[in-house]
């Protein structure tokens, strides 16, 4: 009895720090997905490429953006409250010349992660509230209250952060800056509830889904992207 007591008591911790997001495809060249990953587009703009493809000995998803916007959700339901950690690897082939940090006429951006968060609607102020009620009921249901939006820019310096110039709901922190050497894999490890306290805080009370994308419909530019090994664990179970 005590070695499958303390058999069950080694493994407990392997199993809570299981990935939650799973590959998005079974095999390279494939641009239907494995549920329960689905695309993420943006009503009225042109969606990107997205493709999975074997490069440099990874499976990774390709996005191609002409002029266009969009990318790859994965959906989740978990609490918030948890010290969930996400890690992805990523590379540019190039950045873009005429977009601009967090403005309007310069919103995008080679590459970029955005997590989805829920936070109790009682908790924000009136017209957020309203704001948001309006924008599920008359665009999409699923909207998230808040947003952790992780970019790959081309002027600002890692460590520099924003609020969206389109709502004050999204929070934008550069990981890559034009330093970072582009056509190689760059490593990124966040920790969500930390950066969500940072940004917005408090800890969430769900994380909704994570979201690998890339735009460049402002700029009208052209660019290729790529994402490989998405993990999220729980650092603390």
């Amino acid at each position: 009895m005590q070695k499958l007591l303390l058999s069950l008591l080694l493994l407990a911790p392997l199993a809570q720090a299981q990935n939650m997001i799973t590959p998005w495809a079974g095999s390279a060249g494939e641009s239907s997905w494995t549920t329960p990953w689905r695309v993420a587009d943006i009503p009225k703009l042109q969606p990107p490429q997205r493709s999975v493809v074997d490069i440099d000995g990874r499976n990774a998803l390709q996005i191609r953006a002409d002029s266009a916007a969009g990318g790859l959700l994965f959906p989740l339901d978990l609490p918030g409250d948890k010290a969930w950690q996400l890690s992805w690897q990523w590379r540019i082939d190039k950045t873009l010349k005429a977009a601009r940090f967090a403005t309007r006429e310069g919103d995008d951006y080679a590459a970029r992660v955005y997590v989805l968060l829920d936070y109790p609607l009682d908790t924000l102020p009136f017209l957020t509230r309203q704001k948001i009620r309006l924008a599920r009921t008359f665009y999409d249901s699923n909207l998230p209250v808040a947003t952790l939006s992780y970019v790959w820019d081309n002027r600002e310096k890692p460590g520099t952060h924003a609020r969206s110039a389109y709502t004050e709901q999204v929070e934008m922190r550069v990981l890559r800056g034009p330093e970072t050497a582009v056509q190689q894999w760059q490593e990124e490890q966040r920790d969500l509830r930390a950066d969500a306290i940072a940004a917005f805080g408090s800890a969430p009370s769900k994380i909704l889904g994570v979201v690998f994308a890339a735009d460049s419909d402002n700029t009208g530019e052209s660019l290729v992207s790529y994402f490989a090994k998405p993990v999220l664990q729980n650092s603390a179970p």
